[in-house]
């Protein structure tokens, strides 16, 4: 019998990753290219010089996808909005299984990193945890039971909406203040210069090459970042939460949200709840990992955990 490969797309705004992996998540196979930005049409020219040599290469049962939107699982639509308005309104997954003839399921990306930790990474001992993703925004899913909860919106997860401060009138989300973005905004004005000149990296590394003026600046950051974490220990009350985007591989992330939450525990004797953190262990490949997760378990193939 020959051996069963999956085709596992990750459909982000800037680039459509591919792999060919076997159902123990080995990559035989894998490659990217550039998201067609308009036309549904050039998104499947693209697919197709992707799907049709790696058929006649490798026994592909199946196209497992992880994509950027408010997916619902059950009926194949991708709702919300993103980068690519095409991929929002027609029942996408029917349209990849009519056009290559093969099973397809689709997931959240967000959500998908968060499977990807829960059968290879950092959540692989727990029930209930929680993902939350730092990048230009803060995005994030909920697992319960071992399982994603979507919400009755699809939009489970979505902890950057929480109102976390204000700005005279002005409601400042968790994503405003604890983003990436964030930090940025804050280090240009603290430095009085054009926020594009900046990006997180270049304000980690001017600080470490000693600008003392973004010392405060980053400790605010982290400060923010610890009690959004904090928050949404009190409201999911997960095992565990574990912190994805480029800024988890920084090795003092860990020690700073600490610090931060031990002060916010001294101020607060009745909370007796710690939030137990870490960093995601999939790395690059983790909504890959996570979509062809949720194809088996879909799919109720066996899975050993």
């Amino acid at each position: 019998m020959r051996t069963q490969h999956y085709l596992v797309l990750d459909i982000g705004g800037t680039a459509v990753k591919y792999a060919v992996m076997d159902d123990s998540a080995a990559i035989l196979l894998k490659g990217a290219f550039p998201s067609p930005k308009s036309q549904l049409d050039d998104f499947w020219a693209a697919l197709d010089q992707v799907v049709e040599p790696t058929r006649q290469k490798f026994n592909i049962t199946a196209i497992a996808i992880s994509t950027c939107g408010a997916v619902d699982c059950e009926t194949g639509v991708i709702h919300g909005a993103s980068a690519l308005p095409y991929i929002h309104g027609p029942n996408f997954k029917q349209l990849i299984q009519a056009r290559y003839q093969l099973p397809s399921e689709l997931e959240n990306d967000a959500c998908c990193a968060a499977l990807a930790e829960l059968w290879k990474g950092a959540a692989q001992q727990t029930q209930d945890c929680c993902l939350a993703v730092i990048g230009s925004g803060i995005g994030g899913a909920i697992v319960q039971n071992r399982s994603i909860h979507h919400g009755h919106q699809r939009h489970g997860g979505e902890f950057g909406y929480m109102i976390a401060g204000h700005d005279h009138d002005l409601p400042l989300t968790f994503s405003d203040l604890a983003s990436t973005r964030g930090l940025v905004e804050a280090a240009a004005k603290a430095l009085n210069e054009p926020v594009e000149t900046l990006n997180g990296k270049v304000v980690f590394e001017r600080n470490e090459q000693g600008e003392s003026r973004l010392t405060t600046v980053i400790d605010n950051w982290y400060r923010m970042l610890a009690i959004g974490l904090f928050n949404i220990q009190y409201c999911i009350d997960p095992e565990k939460i574990i912190l994805g985007g480029a800024i988890s591989a920084r090795p003092e992330l860990l020690i700073k949200l600490n610090q931060h939450i031990d002060e916010l525990m001294r101020k607060m004797p009745f909370a007796k709840i710690r939030p137990q953190l870490a960093v995601c262990q999939a790395g690059n490949d983790a909504n890959l990992i996570g979509a062809l997760y949720h194809y088996l378990n879909r799919q109720s193939q066996h899975l050993s955990f």
